[in-house]
């Protein structure tokens, strides 16, 4: 996968960067906690260890703020913790691109 400018990614996502905290957490500090990715037709879901879970709401609840036009929900189980992308596909190419992992699962 070619990894375009970030500036393009954000572009495409329509993220407004200055709405996000700065110190909020990236989805480069969730990388370490990351059990998978799987890829739907209109959404991604992105699967965590329990641990993460902290971490995930803060993130979430940043990109809530910068990327309002983005469906952004995390649940929780047993063995892991999962946040859902629901997006354009287009933004869902941004958001693969922006993961930076090859080991996603393409179940559309």
């Amino acid at each position: 996968m070619r990894n375009p400018p970030r500036e393009d990614l954000l572009e495409v996502v329509s993220c407004e960067l200055g709405k996000r905290p700065a110190q909020a957490p990236t989805m480069d500090d969730l990388g370490p906690y990351r059990l998978g990715v799987q890829r739907q037709s209109d959404s991604m879901t992105v699967r965590f260890v329990p641990e993460a879970l902290v971490t995930l709401k803060a993130f979430v609840e940043a990109e809530r703020q910068c990327c309002a036009g983005i469906g952004w929900s995390v649940s929780e189980g047993p063995d892991e913790v999962a946040l859902r992308i629901e997006a354009g596909p287009a933004q869902l190419e941004a958001f693969a691109a922006m993961i930076r992992t090859e080991d996603i699962e393409d179940a559309r």
